[in-house]
C-alpha cells in the first residue's frame, strides 16, 4: 500500500523523500534535488491535477459507505430531500403556481421518505432477494417486474401516497379509500406505459 500511495504522490510531481514525508505526515521534509526544488515544500498549497474528482469520488464513497451502514435512514434522508426539490420545482415550474403548497411539499416529503427511501429499500433489497433470489438474468428479473406492476404499485406504492397526502393536506383519513379507488386505475395506466 506505501508504495502504491508513493507511486501516485510521485505522479503527482512530489519527489521522493516529500512524497514520503507526506505519507508520514511530517511538515517539514527533505527537499528533492533538481527543477522543483524551490516550491516542493509547497506542493500540498497547489492545485493538484485531478484533485476536484478525487474529493467528488471521496464524497461518493462516503456516501455509498453511510448507505451500506444505515441504508433506512439514508434511504429516508435522500429520499425526503428529493420529494421536496421535486414536488417544489413541479408546483413552481410545471403548474406555475406563484405560491407552493406547503402542506403539499410536506406530504411529498414524508411519501418520499418513508416509502421510496425506507419501504423501497426493504421490499426490493430484503423481500425480493428471499423471495425471488438473486438477480442473475432477465429470468429472475421478470418476475420482480410483474411483482412490483402487480402487487407493489397499486397496493403499496398508492396506498401510501394517498395516506401521506390525506393526513397532511386534508387532515383526516376519511376520504382516503374512496380516492384510492378513483385514482388507482388512471394512475395504473400511466405505470403501464414506463414498461
Amino acid at each position: 500500500r506505501v508504495q502504491r500511495a508513493l507511486r501516485c504522490l510521485r505522479r503527482r510531481g512530489l519527489g521522493m523523500a516529500a512524497a514520503a514525508g507526506t505519507l508520514l505526515g511530517r511538515s517539514r521534509v527533505a527537499l528533492p534535488r533538481g527543477p522543483r526544488l524551490a516550491d516542493a515544500h509547497l506542493h500540498h498549497q497547489r492545485r493538484v491535477p485531478g484533485a476536484f474528482f478525487e474529493q467528488r469520488r471521496m464524497l461518493f464513497v462516503r456516501y455509498r459507505s453511510m448507505h451500506k451502514a444505515y441504508p433506512l435512514s439514508m434511504g429516508f434522508a435522500v429520499c425526503c430531500a428529493k420529494g421536496v426539490v421535486a414536488d417544489y420545482l413541479a408546483q413552481k415550474f410545471v403548474e406555475d403556481r406563484d405560491e407552493v403548497d406547503r402542506r403539499r411539499i410536506l406530504a411529498m416529503a414524508l411519501f418520499s421518505g418513508s416509502f421510496c427511501g425506507c419501504g423501497y429499500h426493504v421490499i426490493f433489497n430484503v423481500v425480493f432477494e428471499r423471495v425471488f433470489g438473486p438477480t442473475m438474468g432477465i429470468a429472475t428479473l421478470l418476475p420482480r417486474v410483474v411483482a412490483d406492476a402487480v402487487v407493489v404499485f397499486p397496493f403499496m406504492y398508492m396506498p401510501t401516497f394517498v395516506f401521506w397526502d390525506e393526513a397532511i393536506r386534508f387532515g383526516t383519513l376519511a376520504h382516503t379509500y374512496a380516492r384510492w379507488r378513483s385514482e388507482i386505475g388512471g394512475s395504473m395506466r400511466e405505470y403501464v406505459k414506463i414498461w
